[in-house]
């Protein structure tokens, strides 16, 4: 065990060895621990002795978090390439594996040590993995691991400070397990591209939370991104016009770059106002986007008959949706299993072509699917690009964070948004915003390792670029070309992989080429060094003498100057790409071609007028969608429902308006008078039907009968009068004859009194004496008093 490929046999399998047994003494591992050693060192000796695996009962694994303190070097990587067959194995059957490293976790200055693998970046070649019946770290390619290494004659290694201990899973949990005990706290998202075309930079911040405040490895870290020409692409937060914040649109609060868009937005553009021609047939889509917690369509290609052409749905899954060349919509559509909903920022990108579609997900390797009858030639004529779906049926609008949305008719495009192998760096350099950044590093040396099929013979090979050719032009821009080729060839004529890329073509630049102008230059051009007319913007041709509105005048319209059109009756705009209708679209409608607007979801065409499944009655007016503004008196759904107001009393109905229909008993406009068939008599009033409530004095249904009123304080009812005694008077003796008189009362009054209290109390240094002490409290004291009064006599 223990052995790299190569040279990393013998000695670094009995170094490794060694730093296990003095591990398995510190940890007090059971005696299965020295077994399991002896078996290890015992299967480089003795090939195809009983693999480790069998004898693991009670072992316990370090965890990531000490492993990361005991490596030289920790890695988040991307394996790209294993060479397990047996002529790459070394004689400890190990193999090596070519990563594409992700993140540098520990160990920078390390790796500015180590070559990388051929020309590109962050590429290398690690060797000591194997079998894990033999106790190794096995790697499988595709896979991406967070890798423990080290150094060793200038190359790196997997180092094994436990069994199976070099590689681990790349998640989040031990991500953050590794961040701990470097000191590390979580790294930033990556910053806004300081260019939207021909190359910017991108930088991300993490905070050192040792307790010595100094960590291992840089807190700023620098990547380019948006490598791609400025020439043709569309910007479409500029063509949609979320640049200029129209109704719906903020800026986004957690992003100083990006949007906040709504639902109330209205984003869309004709595609005959973003390409001269048809819809690109290859073309990428690259974005920055926030997406909601739900799923919708983010960019939507649709036609004035409703069809959706092509889309790009988010949810649990991105998918790219699109009709085939039969013109219906493709059943198996390419899904890419990435989950998008997690508020927070991703960069995507979208690589299409006719047969295969990529994509790049927060600038890690693409995903590839195929694209079956996909051809945009199907496309037809007047298509809409807009923002989430065009029309209604397709889902609710798009509402979230959008940071770059870009069309770039070039399938290249897309892996150019930004470059995750721009992570190691060969010097720190100074950033005017702060500490310093990462560079991409560049070499010229392509190390590989291969091994000879002889029995005891090991041969190292280091393949090296020849010099660059000479340019194939003696003027202006050419090409040049360098071979690979190995210096110690001794192995039938074969240093490296049968896919290893043998030769490179780059750009070269020599002098400029004076050429003159056949003929002069118009309108203000002037002749460059080709002999070409070079024009000022708004003119176009050989000479400049044509007038040029850029993209160009749409709809029949005719350029009278640069960037000026005159557009027909029909339609408006600076290029004439805004259709008019006359009368204009109501109900928010957008008009899409003259005369006929497309309408949300309830209303008609071609101005958008509501639209009722049923008829507004007694004299109502349709509205909205199924929803009737009805005449005064009436309501309901379909104004089918009289009002009356202040409603019917006494379980009375509204018949009309105004009127209700009363039960037996009650009459009146509200229902509101009871109804008494025989009249009620002596001022008597009819309560409920039939029952009437008599005046004081009468009793009888009919109030007919008089009744005698009670006499108080002794009065007699006589005819309907009282007769009250001497000294009472009134209609019925409730009123006294009285002489008053005045009279002494006496009563008791209480009050608080303060007063002075002596108390004993211990005093004196060590409270051995007792003193007198007086305080002041407060006492309850009553006192008896008098007062006047009056009494009748």
């Amino acid at each position: 065990m223990l052995r790299s490929s190569g040279p990393m046999d013998k000695s670094t399998a009995s170094r490794s060895s060694g730093g296990l047994l003095k591990l398995a003494m510190k940890k007090k591992i059971h005696s299965v621990w020295y077994h399991l050693l002896f078996c290890i060192i015992g299967y480089n000796l003795v090939p195809g002795s009983i693999g480790c695996i069998l004898l693991l009962n009670g072992w316990t694994p370090l965890t990531v978090y000490e492993r990361t303190g005991l490596a030289d070097i920790v890695v988040a990587a991307y394996v790209r390439r294993t060479f397990k067959e047996r002529q790459y194995r070394s004689e400890a059957q190990t193999y090596f594996a070519e990563i594409n490293i992700l993140e540098t976790y520990k160990g920078d200055d390390w790796l500015r040590k180590i070559s990388h693998f051929s020309n590109m970046a962050g590429v290398y070649n690690v060797s000591n993995f194997g079998e894990k019946l033999m106790c190794y770290a096995d790697v499988m390619a595709g896979e991406s691991y967070i890798l423990f290494l080290t150094e060793f004659k200038g190359r790196l290694s997997a180092k094994y400070d436990d069994i199976f201990g070099a590689a681990a899973p790349y998640t989040e949990y031990n991500e953050r397990a590794i961040f701990d005990e470097l000191g590390w706290d979580v790294w930033s998202s990556w910053s806004e591209c300081s260019s939207k075309c021909e190359g910017g930079y991108q930088t991300r911040e993490r905070k050192c939370n040792s307790n010595n405040g100094t960590c291992d490895g840089n807190p700023v870290k620098r990547r380019q991104c948006n490598l791609f020409p400025c020439k043709g692409i569309r910007d479409l937060l500029d063509i949609f016009g979320v640049v200029k914040l129209p109704r719906g649109v903020s800026w986004s609060r957690d992003r100083k770059s990006a949007y906040y868009v709504t639902q109330s937005a209205q984003l869309f553009a004709p595609v005959s106002s973003i390409f001269k021609t048809d819809f690109p047939t290859d073309f990428s889509i690259i974005m920055v986007v926030k997406f909601p917690r739900k799923t919708g369509y983010l960019l939507t290609l649709s036609d004035i008959m409703g069809k959706q052409k092509l889309a790009v749905k988010y949810g649990d899954r991105m998918k790219f949706e699109y009709y085939n060349g039969n013109d219906i919509p493709e059943i198996e559509i390419p899904e890419f299993d990435i989950d998008v909903m997690d508020d927070d920022w991703h960069f995507l990108a979208f690589s299409v072509q006719s047969d295969r579609i990529e994509l790049y997900f927060d600038c890690e390797s693409p995903i590839t699917k195929p694209l079956k009858g996909f051809t945009t030639t199907t496309f037809g004529r007047n298509l809409v690009l807009a923002l989430g779906p065009f029309f209604a049926r397709y889902g609710m609008p798009f509402q979230g964070g959008l940071e770059q949305l870009l069309i770039v008719p070039d399938p290249n495009a897309a892996k150019q948004q930004c470059f995750t192998q721009v992570k190691l760096a060969d010097q720190a350099i100074k950033d005017d915003s702060g500490p310093p950044v990462v560079v991409q590093r560049e070499t010229t040396l392509d190390p590989l390792f291969t091994k000879t099929n002889a029995p005891n013979e090991k041969v190292e090979i280091v393949t090296e670029w020849s010099s660059w050719s000479a340019c194939s032009v003696t003027c202006g821009e050419g090409l040049r070309t360098r071979t690979l080729y190995c210096p110690n060839n001794m192995l039938n004529g074969k240093c490296s992989p049968d896919n290893t890329r043998q030769s490179q073509t780059g750009p070269c630049y020599q002098q400029e080429c004076h050429d003159q102008c056949p003929q002069p230059c118009l309108n203000g051009g002037t002749c460059s060094a080709y002999g070409k007319c070079i024009c000022p913007f708004g003119f176009l041709g050989n000479q400049c003498q044509n007038v040029s509105c850029y993209p160009g005048c749409l709809n029949g319209g005719r350029c009278l100057h640069p960037g000026q059109c005159l557009c027909t009756g029909e339609f408006t705009g600076k290029f004439c790409e805004t259709a008019l209708c006359n009368p204009s679209c109501l109900n928010g409608g957008r008009c899409i071609t003259p005369g006929y607007c497309s309408c949300p979801y309830g209303y008609m065409a071609p101005i958008c007028k509501p639209f009722c499944s049923f008829d507004c009655q007694n004299g109502g007016k349709c509205i909205r969608h199924n929803m009737c503004k009805c005449r005064r008196g009436y309501t309901g759904a379909d104004c089918s429902k009289p009002v009356c107001k202040r409603g019917c009393y006494n379980g009375g109905r509204c018949v009309a308006r105004g009127t209700c229909s009363c039960p037996r008993g009650y009459t009146g406009s509200k229902c509101h008078m009871a109804r008494c068939n025989s009249p009620c008599q002596n001022n008597g009033s009819c309560i409920h039907p039939d029952v009437c409530k008599c005046r004081s004095g009468f009793t009888g249904p009919q109030c007919q009968h008089f009744k005698c009123r009670k006499c108080f304080n002794g009065g007699r009812c006589r005819g309907k009068k009282c007769h009250c005694q001497h000294g009472y008077y009134g209609e019925r003796c409730e009123r006294r004859k009285c002489t008053y008189e005045k009279y002494v009362v006496p009563y008791q009054r209480t009050y608080r009194k303060l007063q002075r209290e002596e108390y004993t109390t211990k005093c004196g240094p060590w409270r051995w004496k007792n003193c007198v002490k007086t305080r002041l409290k407060y006492v309850v004291v009553s006192k008896m008093m008098n007062r006047t009064d009056y009494r009748c006599v």
